[in-house]
Order: structure tokens, then C-alpha cells, then sequence
């Protein structure tokens, strides 16, 4: 897994010349739009809103959140992919964004040849819940269940909790059965009424709650270290070399835009998730900063696709 330094500090190299100071000075002239594929209201989405406040101020022009939910986020990438190449339109993607193309979504972009990473901006972490009934407490006492018949069942609500947990059994020879929820509030639901005793889901204070007061407990989260909300669960990436199966919120512009622009506008989001009002929002809605490079992000676009290629293959999963 490859390690990103949080805030890395801007570089810039040769190829920014070719932008020239001119176009520097000038961006940017209008209205940035900021498109994010979820409706309003998430947490993601209030975020995305005190980002482009903090903007607006630093850029001194409007920067306005357009939210563009559906399709598994592919309709809002869309606008970012038929945008103009001047980053006047930067849109947020998530883990979808590496998945869709494998899961043989019909896109209406090219992934790849039509959106340019600009930056990896936070981490969220998954976990494995449990009902208080099941009988592991531990990521290894869990894949030690989990080989043990009749296979042990788990709650799902996306395809990609689906895919990062087809990995883990790949890798750890446990066949646990994938049972698919429409959405978060009902497998959390059915967990804690013991009507299914495992879930995957993300690592969120309100979840926690539930783990807090007995009702629920953490087996392990689901990347190389613990998080930040749960420094005392271990990480099934300690148990299982080379597993990690971590959400990553990532900005995205249009290709083509130059390289020098894209870099600009990294270091200013950079800059404002440094702002201690934005780097708390950051925590309280448990996720991590990372404000990676766009080299850094462009990396990890293709790392994670050649990733989750083979368990889509293996799968034969498709869109949601």
C-alpha cells in the first residue's frame, strides 16, 4: 500500500511553465462549481459546503456546491467529464469511481482519458460489526469462525462493502455469505435485533454509539491501521499482509486541464483542510485528511483498479 504524506507540500516541476502566469493570475475568473454526487444534506455534502465557503473567500470569486446524486455517482462525474479543461469544474468522487469501470457499468466518460486526479482529500475507514451474541471478538477469531460451517452470514449495503469482503475471503479462504440491504440503516437495524449477526459498514460516530452502549461490538476495522475513531481495534490488515479495504474521497477535473492549474488548485483545497474549523469537520464525521498529490491520486486511481479487477473477475459482480 502505498504511503501518502498528508499535506505534502507543493513542487512545482518543469511542466508547470508551460501553464504560464498569466492563466495563474486569472484562475479563476467565474464561478467555481464544486459537483458532488450525493444529495444534500450527508455529511460528505456539508463538508464539501464549508470547503467551497473557505474558497469563496480565498479565491475571492463564488464556488458552489452542485449536487448531482445517482448512477453510483456516475452522473455527477459526468459533468466533470464533459466540463471545460479550465477548473472551473471540480467534482468529489469516492471508491466507486475505480469500481464502476470494472463492474460493467455502461459510463457515459472514459474514466481514465476524460478526468485527471487533482487530489486524494480524505480516508474513511470500514469495520466489521457484530451482534454482542457472535462468538469472536478479534479479527482472527472471526476468519476462524468464518471457516467453520454453516458459513457465516454478512450484511452489505453496496457493492463495493461486497467486493472488499469477497478480497478478505480470497485472501483468507473464509467463505462468508454476502446478504445485500438496500442501505446502512437497515443492516445496522437487523444486526442489532440479532437477525443477522455480522455487518460491514463505515467506522461513523453514530455507529460507534451503538458499540458504546453494548448493543454492537467492532470486530476490526478493515485497513492496514487502526483509525483514528478507534485506535484500540485492531485492523484485519495486521492479520491479513497486503489487505486494505478504506473509502478514499477524492477531487477529480476534467482532462486536460494543465498540470500547473491542477496543482494550484490541490494546494488551495490543501490549504483550506488545514483551516482548524474544516480539519474538525474533517474528524467529526470520521474520516482523516490526506490531501495527497495529483501524481499521488492519478497512482492510486490505477493501483486500485488493477486491485479489484481479479475479485470482480472472481465475483462476476456487477453494478449496483
Amino acid at each position: 500500500m502505498r504511503l501518502f504524506l498528508r499535506f505534502a507540500p507543493l513542487v512545482l516541476m518543469g511542466s508547470c511553465l508551460s501553464w504560464g502566469p498569466a492563466m495563474g493570475a486569472d484562475f479563476p475568473s467565474k464561478t467555481v462549481r464544486l459537483v458532488v454526487p450525493f444529495p444534500p444534506g450527508g455529511a460528505t455534502d456539508a463538508l464539501a459546503r464549508l470547503m467551497a465557503e473557505k474558497l469563496s473567500d480565498k479565491w475571492k470569486q463564488p464556488v458552489i456546491v452542485d449536487n448531482k446524486p445517482g448512477a453510483n455517482t456516475a452522473i455527477g462525474t459526468d459533468v466533470v467529464a464533459k466540463s471545460a479543461p479550465d477548473g472551473h469544474v471540480v467534482g468529489i468522487v469516492t471508491g466507486s469511481h475505480v469500481t464502476n469501470p470494472l463492474l460493467g457499468a455502461k459510463l457515459p466518460y472514459d474514466t481514465l482519458k476524460d478526468l485527471t486526479g487533482v487530489m486524494m482529500l480524505t480516508r474513511f475507514h470500514m469495520g466489521i460489526y457484530a451482534h454482542p451474541s457472535l462468538p469472536a471478538n478479534t479479527p482472527a477469531e472471526l476468519i476462524e469462525l468464518a471457516k467453520q460451517k454453516p458459513p457465516l452470514a454478512y450484511a452489505a449495503a453496496t457493492t463495493q462493502s461486497y467486493l472488499g469482503m469477497s478480497l478478505l475471503n480470497m485472501m483468507t479462504k473464509s467463505p462468508m455469505e454476502y446478504v445485500a440491504y438496500k442501505g446502512s440503516a437497515q443492516a445496522i437495524n437487523d444486526v442489532l435485533g440479532g437477525h443477522i449477526k455480522l455487518m460491514i459498514d463505515p467506522v461513523l460516530h453514530s455507529t460507534l454509539q451503538h458499540v458504546q452502549s453494548g448493543k454492537l461490538k467492532l470486530i476490526g476495522t478493515l485497513s492496514t491501521k487502526p483509525a483514528d475513531l478507534t485506535p484500540n481495534i485492531p485492523a484485519f490488515g495486521k492479520l491479513v499482509p497486503g489487505y486494505d479495504f478504506s473509502g478514499v474521497f477524492g477531487l477529480v477535473a476534467r482532462a486536460g486541464t494543465p498540470p500547473a492549474l491542477v496543482r494550484q488548485i490541490r494546494q488551495d483545497f490543501a490549504s483550506v483542510m488545514q483551516q482548524p474549523e474544516v480539519a474538525e469537520r474533517i474528524r467529526s464525521i470520521g474520516q482523516e485528511a490526506i490531501a495527497s498529490t495529483p501524481e499521488e491520486y492519478n497512482a492510486y486511481i490505477l493501483e486500485e483498479m488493477k486491485k479489484w479487477a481479479p475479485v470482480v473477475q472472481a465475483t462476476g459482480a456487477k453494478i449496483d
